[in-house]
């Protein structure tokens, strides 16, 4: 009685009797991925798509505390300098994306960048509604708040 000699679906030239326990293709030892739930071939060990780490709600808290208290500490250092304030605002944010990756220790994806932004802008708001009693300050100031988000979300990538 003669076996069918099967080969490995990615490597046909490397005979096997592996198969994976989620689809039952025929897999190699340099294929083989194990899970908790037997062996599986490369494509079904992927994780689906959109999967991934969301953060655990001390991240979120570090984040929005850290980043909130240095939005607003250069906020109102920006709404109480004319000159160069929209410069200052683009440290800022950069600066507010930098500490939120502190806060997050290390993660970038979604939700997050939002997170920055939202915090980047919400710090001048606060600034500029302490400093002029009004959150739309005169002149190019306004465009402090533009430039703060955007530096903010390329602070959380450097």
């Amino acid at each position: 009685m003669a076996t069918e000699q099967l080969t490995c679906v990615n490597h046909p030239e490397t005979t096997t009797r592996l198969a994976c326990s989620n689809c039952g293709a025929p897999i190699c030892a340099r294929c083989v991925r194990p899970s908790a739930v037997g062996q599986r071939c490369p494509e079904c060990a992927k994780p689906a798509k959109g999967v991934r780490a969301r953060g655990k709600p001390v991240h979120y808290a570090r984040a929005v505390g850290a980043g909130s208290a240095f939005a607003l500490v250069g906020g109102l250092v920006v709404s109480m300098i004319g000159f160069g304030s929209l410069i200052l605002s683009g440290v800022v944010g950069f600066g507010v994306g930098r500490v939120v990756v502190w806060g997050t220790r290390g993660q970038t994806q979604p939700p997050f960048p939002a997170v920055s932004v939202s915090v980047a802008v919400g710090g001048l708001l606060v600034a500029f509604l302490l400093t002029y009693g009004t959150p739309v300050p005169g002149g190019l100031q306004v465009l402090s708040y533009p430039l703060a988000g955007w530096f903010a979300h390329r602070g959380l990538y450097r």
